[in-house]
């Protein structure tokens, strides 16, 4: 665990998106990345930190795997306790651990888990609770929204459902996950599970469900996209404040478990897989899917 640079560490890490333009570093702007380092800094350390994911503007997260090079001095608990001291109030540090000296999370990551949240209800429009839902006019049914979510699931290509120029390592993604359920708040949730992520993938996918559902476009238009036939376009994205990045997997397994502190607070239930759960009894608030 230990490298001429000291150890290397891992922690999962929330913030809020809305005070941030995005994870990576970028000059003039505030970022996620930018104020982790920064706090490194105030403790002595400096370290760059890698991140599993590049979250964009205003996306936020509730399971972002990061790592990092300390001194060995420094315990993992006594870190974790002297970042979060120093870091800003939108970013916080749930767990931090040693890590292998070769871990990176990002190469090493083999899926992540999104969930967007919609508040179907008025309450999404007041001034707590707009930072981290997406509001809509229009309430959305759920039933029609899993219909359009079940094209999704399997492996395609998913080029006209992300933002043009993406990575030479292709477009195909394998999605394990695609569900919507309605929270105990009321809100819809859509959690989906992959082995990768394209640029503004999430967004498309739930904007052009939402436009599936209200009818504003045909029913097969995601399964459309996802194929080589056709001229379907998504519309624009979804709001980037209802998306969260919830957590990495490894070979060793998840980060953490699914939900949002808050939005989704679900206690785990023991030896219950969090990302298969159980069928859902009327009274724990969830519908059975």
């Amino acid at each position: 665990m230990h490298s001429p640079e000291g150890s290397r560490y891992r922690a999962t890490v929330h913030y809020d998106g809305s005070a941030f333009a995005g994870w990576q570093v970028q000059p003039h702007v505030r970022t996620v990345q930018g104020e982790l380092e920064s706090a490194l800094t105030r403790l002595e350390i400096r370290a760059r930190v890698i991140g599993a994911g590049r979250t964009d503007t205003g996306v936020h997260a509730a399971g972002q795997e990061m790592s990092f090079a300390a001194p060995v001095t420094w315990t993992a608990a006594e870190l974790a306790r002297a970042l979060n001291s120093v870091l800003p109030d939108e970013v916080w540090i749930e767990s931090l651990r040693e890590a292998d000296v070769d871990f990176h999370p990002r190469f090493h990551a083999t899926g992540r888990r999104y969930e967007y949240f919609v508040a179907a209800n008025p309450t999404g429009r007041a001034p707590n609770r707009r930072r981290g839902t997406a509001w809509v006019q229009r309430t959305p049914l759920l039933e029609a929204l899993r219909r359009a979510a079940r094209p999704i699931l399997g492996r395609h290509d998913f080029e006209k459902l992300a933002k043009s120029g993406q990575p030479r390592v292709g477009t195909v993604c394998t999605v394990e996950k695609a569900e919507w359920l309605r929270t105990p708040l009321g809100d819809l949730r859509f959690t989906i599970v992959a082995d990768r992520f394209l640029h503004h993938m999430v967004r498309y996918l739930v904007a052009t469900m939402l436009e599936q559902c209200w009818g504003d476009r045909p029913s097969d238009d995601i399964g459309r996209m996802l194929g080589r036939s056709g001229d379907a376009r998504p519309p624009t994205p979804a709001d980037a404040r209802g998306l969260y990045l919830t957590g990495v997997r490894y070979r060793e397994g998840w980060n953490r478990p699914p939900g949002v502190p808050g939005l989704w607070p679900v206690p785990a239930r023991p030896g219950e897989d969090r990302d298969h759960p159980r069928r859902q009894d009327p009274a724990d608030g969830e519908e059975s899917s």
